[in-house]
């Protein structure tokens, strides 16, 4: 099976801060959802953040479909990786349209998409993202006017303009009702088995995430410890054992 991410060893600290991550290793299976959960403050945000490119580890490596993840640009990043942050960085006075292209300007980056004028086939491509989140009809309103659930599918269709291979997502679905929730999540699943896309995203939500995910991982103390594929237990990892 084709491995869309692996990170060996992986330390983070902030500055003059002790380490958030430790010593954490993971190999992500092409084409699956991983849910990495965890109490707060165990490190999961600034896992994923370094997963994305966002943090550089302190130690250790990531690659991403085999390439390293080390040197990369942000726009050779952005049309390999999407990231939704926790609070989805949306353009709240902008209309749901307008963010979702947005997603297009790391693949097109000409002076016409900075003006806010898209190819025609972008807008067709963003309107068809925002119907696979089931929101198109709401694609001229003002994202401050939307529910926090559709701000969280024209999030996604933002990223999925990306044409990225793999999406990390932070704490997504945690404020919503667990009917709304799973509904997301499903048109996430059909979203990604159509675009080929690989998914990691937190989640503090068991059901949920025993449902979304393919594999469950648990994060204590900067260090993943156990974890799940379908029904069977991973054995427990420990940071210390691994330094």
């Amino acid at each position: 099976m084709t491995t869309a991410l692996h990170a060996q060893q992986v330390w983070f600290a902030y500055p003059r801060h002790e380490p958030v991550l430790r010593a954490v290793s993971l190999t992500i299976p092409a084409g699956k959802h991983t849910v990495i959960m965890g109490p707060s403050g165990t490190g999961k945000t600034t896992l994923l953040r370094v997963l994305a490119g966002i943090l550089k580890p302190s130690r250790g490596t990531i690659t991403v479909f085999d390439e390293p993840l080390a040197g990369r640009s942000q726009r050779q990043l952005s049309s390999l990786i999407g990231y939704i942050p926790q609070q989805l960085g949306l353009v709240r006075n902008l209309s749901a349209l307008d963010n979702v292209l947005m997603g297009a300007l790391g693949r097109l980056g000409d002076a016409q998409t900075l003006l806010g004028i898209f190819p025609r086939a972008e807008i067709d491509a963003a309107h068809g993202a925002l119907d696979m989140m089931g929101i198109d009809h709401k694609s001229d309103e003002q994202v401050f006017h939307l529910s926090g659930g559709e701000r969280q599918r024209v999030a996604i269709a933002r990223t999925l303009l990306q044409r990225p291979r793999l999406v990390i997502a932070d704490e997504f679905a945690s404020d919503l009702d667990l009917v709304l929730a799973y509904e997301i999540l499903g048109r996430i699943r059909s979203a990604a088995e159509k675009n080929h896309i690989t998914f990691i995203m937190s989640m503090h939500r068991i059901g949920l995430a025993r449902k979304f995910g393919d594999e469950v991982l648990a994060m204590e103390n900067g260090a993943i410890v156990q974890g799940f594929i379908g029904n069977e237990y991973l054995e427990t990892k420990s940071a210390e054992a691994s330094a």
